[in-house]
């Protein structure tokens, strides 16, 4: 059985939709994966939470969809 946890996260009009499966530590943004998420500034208020769960962030797969706002509202949205 596959457990599956979906949340979401809001900063002013910006809204993130994120998914979470077991799976090996992948973490994509609008489908693209977190190392290459310019600037850097946002990759790393984005990798703070991942950073924090230490091993957990590991075992699982995320997935975060997000739109509206600008680009530093995106980022505190996904996080």
């Amino acid at each position: 059985m596959i457990k599956t946890i979906q949340t979401s996260g809001k900063r002013k009009t910006a809204i993130a939709r994120a998914v979470l499966k077991q799976g090996n530590g992948i973490v994509r943004i609008n489908s693209i994966p977190i190392n290459l998420i310019q600037p850097k500034t946002s990759r790393l208020k984005l990798m703070e939470p991942l950073i924090l769960s230490g091993d957990i962030a590991n075992k699982v797969n995320i997935d975060v969809n997000v739109g509206g706002g600008g680009i530093t509202s995106q980022a505190e949205a996904s996080r």
